[in-house]
C-alpha cells in the first residue's frame, strides 16, 4: 500500500505539472449552489487524488475482505483437523466450518477406518467407487487415471469377469503386467495352445483342464510345473477320452500323473519303469501289492493316503 501510494503522488504530481505548463487556464464548476474557479492543474489534481482516495478505501475493503478470509480459513482448518480425529475415533459432536463445506461434508462419510460411499455434492465419484467395489462396471476414462491406477486395474478386472472375451483385448491393448495375466488366465482357457505358448506365463491346472481333450495338450504339459495331485487330476480327467496308448504318450510330460495313468490301465511293467526311474515311492506300495496279484483300485488307494 505504501508503494501504491508513492506512485500515485508521482503521478498524480506529473499530470498536474503537465496541465500547468500547457494550458493552466481558470475553468468554474457550479457546485452546490456554489460557483468554484480554479486553475485547472488544481482541478486536474483534485479529481485525482479523490480518485486516489476512493482507491484507498477500495483496497482497504479487499484488503480486509481477504484478511477475514483466510482467517475464517485458518479457523476451518482447525476444525476440520478435529471432525477427522472425531470421525476416526467414532465421536460425536461434529463442528461445522464457515467456508469449507464441502470438505465436511466429505469428513461426515469416515467411520473408523472406513469410507461410507453415499453421494454428495463434489464427491460423485463415491458412487463409482462404490460400484467397483461391488465389482459393477463404470465409464472410468473420465477420471483420466493410469494403467497402475487401483481403481482402473479393478474396474478391468470387473469388465474381465462379465466379459470374458474382452481378455484378448486386454493382453493386446494394455502394458499392466497385473492386466495382461489376469486376461490371459482368462482367455487361456479358450485360445488355441500355440497362442497361449506365445506368452511366458505359468500355465495352471483350469487352463490345462480346459483343453484336456485337444491334440496338442503334450505342449501344455511340458511348459507346466504343477504339484503331484494336480498331475493325477489331470490324469484323471484325461482318463478314457481317447485310447489308451495315446493317453498315456499326452501325459508322459507328467511323472505322477504318468505313473498314475499306466497304474489305472494295468500296465504294471510300464508303471514300475516310471515308479523306479523318477523315485515315486508314493507308488511303490501299491504297485507290490498288484504285482502280488492283489486286486485293488488304483483311486481308492490314493483316497485312502490323503
Amino acid at each position: 500500500m505504501k508503494k501504491y501510494s508513492l506512485f500515485s503522488i508521482i503521478f498524480i504530481s506529473l499530470i498536474v505539472l503537465f496541465v500547468y505548463i500547457e494550458k493552466n487556464s481558470v475553468t468554474t464548476f457550479h457546485l452546490l449552489g456554489t460557483d468554484i474557479s480554479l486553475q485547472n492543474a488544481l482541478w486536474v489534481g483534485l479529481f485525482l487524488f479523490a480518485f486516489y482516495l476512493f482507491s484507498l478505501l477500495f483496497f482497504s475493503f479487499l484488503n480486509l475482505k481477504e484478511y477475514l478470509f483466510k482467517k475464517n480459513i485458518q479457523k476451518d482448518i482447525q476444525i476440520l483437523h478435529q471432525n477427522i480425529k472425531s470421525r476416526l475415533l467414532f465421536k460425536d459432536g461434529i463442528k461445522e466450518p464457515k467456508i469449507l463445506k464441502d470438505l465436511n461434508s466429505f469428513i461426515s462419510l469416515i467411520e473408523g477406518l472406513e469410507i461410507k460411499p453415499k453421494k454428495i455434492e463434489r464427491f460423485e465419484l463415491l458412487e463409482d467407487l462404490d460400484k467397483l467395489k461391488k465389482g459393477k462396471i463404470v465409464e472410468i476414462d473420465k477420471y483420466k487415471l493410469k494403467e497402475d491406477n487401483p481403481w482402473f486395474i479393478l474396474n478391468v478386472k470387473n469388465r474381465l469377469k462379465k466379459d470374458p472375451s474382452y481378455a484378448k483385448e486386454v493382453l493386446k491393448k494394455f502394458k499392466n503386467e497385473e492386466l495382461k495375466k489376469e486376461a490371459f488366465y482368462i482367455w487361456a482357457k479358450e485360445a488355441p495352445i500355440d497362442e497361449i505358448l506365445k506368452y511366458d506365463y505359468p500355465i495352471t491346472l483350469e487352463i490345462i483342464l480346459s483343453h484336456i481333450k485337444d491334440e496338442n495338450l503334450t505342449k501344455l504339459l511340458e511348459k507346466t510345473t504343477l504339484t503331484p495331485k494336480e498331475e493325477i487330476n489331470i490324469a484323471k480327467n484325461l482318463y478314457q477320452t481317447q485310447n489308451p496308448d495315446k493317453e498315456l504318450e499326452i501325459i508322459k510330460p507328467l511323472k505322477w500323473g504318468y505313473a498314475y495313468l499306466a497304474l489305472k490301465y494295468e500296465h504294471l511293467d510300464l508303471a514300475k519303469e516310471i515308479i523306479e526311474e523318477n523315485d515315486l515311492k508314493y507308488f511303490e506300495f501299491f504297485l507290490k501289492l498288484r504285482i502280488a496279484g492283489i486286486k485293488a483300485e488304483i483311486d481308492e488307494y490314493i483316497q485312502s493316503t490323503v
